[in-house]
């Protein structure tokens, strides 16, 4: 642990050093690439340069760093750019556009005019409008062109924001005509209009473009993309064609900053309940871990991590991570292959195929995939549970082997009514069976003694489910992108069905047979149905003010059936002491508002989330309760290296469905689990303080909580030595963490990722088996990622990992420290890509421990899986144009989490 230590910290040391001497070192007086100087202005600005890369090949500058210093980016992009015969323009705060000067003899005066945003003359007029693809979705970053109608000489060059929007500030009275240019389409021409009739803006009908049948090959746009990209409330993973997309979606989380992944595949973000999303499509917490393992990780384009979500996200979650997948897209029939697969003591395989066919006003995407393979879970835990016999101790040691078979389908079609109305159908389901032997091994003794006996019983289960989502969905925009408006219903039935037996032998200490205990087998049926209606709707009132609102109504029934059975009485036979039958009923209705005021340096944005909630749980309890959810963020840029933010939000944690049923589910013969009617929601206030550094990212937050909800121990009962687990409420807890995001790139080929929360401290208060119990302690953890640039087709990524010992509720978990690494091989000019990877390459296998004293009852669990793993994964991508896959809201997070 020194030696690790030691090594970080010299690490640690090393690049602050490099970095200060990189900071210090004059820059070469040669002449050097521009694509170079544009990458370190990337780095230093914060932006993104977009241009094509054949207008900028080989073009060499005279630059130095010093003689720049504290000078604005227009003042260095004019005396870069101007002697190349090259222009720019600022598409948005973080996007340049960089062109070939138009050879006209006013060309310079003219992009002059455009950078500056004025005109000579005295009546100036404003042209602005809109640009769609074949579907009818904004085409970004498009270059236009103002031209004069009588010889087509070139006016002004624009380029279009995120909505495909292009505007022309400052235009002399005339008549024009608009030019566009985008790859993959036709070029477009406009008719003729005139500028000056008293109108102080010309608004151009939406410009559809045309799919050109020519595939381009000798084109192609570049844009200085960082590897994660910091926003003021989220972070942009970008791992598109990462090394590290090999194996499952799991994998590529788990090298994203901040996201943590229990033994069990949980996710959280900066230990924050977590809202998944694939797609802005919410995910069942039943089914997300399976799905995750499942999906593939080359079919991750980027990953959204949403530390500071609003109003417009379920009051549920404290932070959100959205999957953003590689869009298959195609004129006619394009698609994508992808086969995966991982080993350790036990194999996994995985095959996905993708396609998307359009014609016309006709867009329909279909994925499926399979996936089969063995799962290993063991855990080793010992537990002292006799406060008249301390030394007494109870082992509860099982292997759950899982054979798994996972079927996957996912279809959306879209009909584009006009150019301003969408309607689609989106269906997702999934079929899944686990099946395989689940032994446990309870030894009975006291400490430095003999073992008084065992008993091992030979579980084993059979669990089929399957998961279904049916969203209907339109969408209507307007005024060019002015006006959204997005009516969604969707309907999701779950199932799940859950045989487990349980035979079993008693030995005594010496290892003879003292009896067989009768055999008891459980069945646990659940079905959850699902219904939701929703209205959003989002208004632009100019560059500086936004509204989004939104209602949404969501229905719930859930039917749990548990059956337990054994043969005391020599057949068969149902014990209603541990069978139920609970049929729960709950109605959500919220309203949201989000108000957005952006300046030049201060933004201020104010959200609201109200939901009225009522549950019957139909003979057992009847609640309703209202509850208000405000949340603030504002943020001030100081100037281009530093901007402060502050929010505050407050979210509500729902129990699951079958935790507040009084359903009983046996682990093993000394450990079973209940239901609990008395649980209440969990409420969070969390505040952060974010500070953007240059290329630093520091945030402080804290978070109070009422009403933790936590496992625990509920009863004891020392004869039989059977205890009963519940999910309870604690009183209070709190979580207080600095967390710092710094990415370096130390040169063109090693760029670095590194993140952490140097210290933190959880703290928890709450009554277990009815004595009152505190736990606090301070923690800290680090990662950092190494990608280096082998060749243009080869990349290598390692990544390192260490936390320390940590605290959450009243439990204290072990902390853990590896490596892992991959290697990506672009095929066939991008078209296949060949991956082959690694986890826990240098320490040893990661296990997790969980160590809990409650005075009468403490345990000490260790939880073992197949974590070292090796990886492969081959994708092959085919088809031309590309066109948009359809992308549909479905609008159930907050239930789809609580199955």
């Amino acid at each position: 642990m020194n030696n690790l230590k030691t090594g970080l910290m010299s690490l640690i040391y090393i690049l602050m050093l490099h970095q200060f001497a990189f900071g210090r070192q004059t820059q070469p007086t040669e002449k050097q690439l521009l694509t170079k100087v544009l990458t370190e202005l990337t780095a230093q600005y914060k932006v993104n340069f977009l241009y094509e890369e054949v207008n900028l090949k080989q073009k060499t500058v005279n630059y130095k760093a010093t003689d720049f210093k504290g000078k604005p980016i227009s003042e260095i992009l004019n005396s870069l750019l101007l002697p190349l015969n090259l222009s720019w323009y600022k598409v948005d705060a973080r996007n340049y556009s960089i062109f070939l000067t138009p050879k006209k003899s006013d060309a310079k005066d003219k992009s002059k005019e455009m950078r500056s945003g004025m005109s000579d003359s005295p009546k100036m007029e404003k042209v602005t409008g809109s640009v769609l693809d074949e579907n009818g979705k904004p085409l970004e970053y498009t270059t236009v062109t103002l031209v004069l109608s009588v010889d087509s000489a070139f006016v002004s060059n624009a380029l279009t924001d995120l909505e495909g929007v292009f505007t022309f500030s400052s235009v002399k009275t005339g008549t024009y005509k608009i030019k566009v240019s985008s790859m993959g389409h036709l070029p477009y021409l406009s008719q003729a209009f005139k500028v000056g009739d008293g109108n102080p803006t010309v608004a151009i009908e939406p410009i559809a473009m045309k799919v050109s049948d020519k595939t381009l090959k000798e084109v192609r746009v570049t844009a200085s993309k960082a590897l994660v990209e910091t926003k003021s409330d989220r972070f942009i993973f970008n791992v598109d064609n990462s090394a590290m997309a090999v194996g499952n979606s799991l994998q590529v989380l788990k090298s994203a900053p901040f996201v943590r992944i229990s033994a069990d595949n949980v996710l959280s973000l900066q230990g924050k309940k977590t809202m998944v999303l694939i797609d802005n499509k919410p995910i069942p917490d039943a089914a997300l871990e399976n799905i995750l393992l499942t999906m593939p990780a080359g079919n991750i384009s980027k990953v959204e991590l949403i530390t500071q979500p609003s109003a417009k996200y379920d009051a549920s979650y404290g932070a959100v991570i959205n999957i953003i997948t590689k869009k298959s897209q195609v004129e006619g029939i394009t698609g994508n292959l992808r086969l995966d697969g991982s080993t350790g003591n036990y194999a996994t395989g995985s095959a996905n195929a993708g396609a998307t066919y359009k014609h016309k006003n006709l867009t329909i995407y279909a994925n499926a995939g399979i996936n089969k393979g063995d799962n290993y879970f063991s855990t080793e835990s010992k537990r002292y549970q006799d406060p008249t016999d301390p030394s007494y101790y109870l082992t509860n040691n099982w292997t759950r082997l899982s054979h798994n078979l996972m079927y996957t389908f996912q279809t959306n079609m879209e009909v584009q009514l006009d150019k301003n109305q969408t309607v689609g159908l989106f269906v997702d389901i999934s079929d899944v069976e686990f099946k395989g032997p689940w032994r446990t091994t309870n030894s009975f003794g006291r400490e430095n003694g003999r073992i008084d006996s065992v008993l091992f019983t030979d579980a084993s289960f059979n669990q089929k489910g399957q998961s279904q989502t049916y969203n209907l969905n339109y969408r209507l925009l307007s005024d060019s992108g002015k006006n959204e408006l997005t009516v969604l219903g969707t309907f999701t039935p779950w199932q799940r069905n859950l045989l487990q037996t349980f035979p079993s032998t008693l030995y005594n200490g010496d290892g003879e047979i003292i009896k067989n205990p009768p055999l008891y087998q459980t069945r646990n049926k659940g079905n959850i149905d699902v219904y939701i209606a929703q209205i959003d709707y989002k208004h632009l009132f100019n560059k500086d003010w936004s509204l989004e609102t939104g209602l949404k109504y969501q229905q719930t029934n859930s039917r749990t059936l548990v059956v337990y059975e054994d043969y005391k009485s020599g057949q068969l036979e149902v014990d209603p002491k541990f069978s139920n039958n609970n049929n729960l009923k709950e109605s959500i209705s919220g309203i949201y508002g989000t108000l957005t005021k952006d300046w030049e340096n201060d933004m201020v944005q104010l959200g609201f989330r109200a939901e009225g909630t009522d549950v019957n749980s139909v003979g057992s309890f009847k609640r309703q309760k209202f509850n208000f959810f405000p949340n603030l963020m504002y943020q001030h840029n100081i100037n281009k290296d530093l901007n402060i933010s502050a929010s505050y939000k407050k979210i509500i944690n729902r129990p699951r469905y079958n935790e507040m049923v009084p359903y009983s589910v046996f682990l093993n013969q000394y450990s079973i689990e209940q239901g609990n009617p008395d649980l209440k929601p969990q409420f969070d206030n969390v505040y952060t303080l974010t500070a953007n550094i240059k290329k630093l990212n520091i945030s402080l937050s804290y978070t109070d909580t009422k009403g933790m909800i936590g496992l625990f121990p509920s009863e004891q009962d020392y004869i039989t030595k059977v205890t009963y687990f519940k999910r309870q409420n604690l009183k209070k807890a709190s979580a207080l963490a600095l967390n710092i995001f710094f990415p370096y790139r130390i040169n063109e080929w090693w760029e670095t990722m590194n993140s952490g929360t140097p210290i933190g401290r959880n703290s928890a208060e709450g009554v277990v088996l009815g004595s009152t119990h505190k736990l606090s302690a301070f923690y800290s953890d680090f990662r950092t990622a190494h990608i280096f640039k082998i060749t243009n087709d080869i990349k290598l990524q390692i990544d390192g990992y260490y936390w320390t010992k940590y605290t959450q509720d009243l439990g204290t978990y072990q902390g853990n420290k590896n490596i892992d690494a991959s290697i990506m091989v672009n095929l066939w000019k991008g078209n296949g890509q060949f991956r082959l990877g690694g986890t826990e390459l240098v320490f040893k296998r990661n296990d997790y421990l969980l160590e809990r004293d409650y005075g009468t009852f403490k345990s000490s669990e260790r939880i073992y899986t197949d974590s070292r793993r090796l990886l492969i994964g081959f994708n092959y991508r085919f088809g031309k144009s590309r066109i948009a896959k359809p992308n549909s809201k479905l609008g159930n997070a907050d239930a789809m989490k609580r199955l």
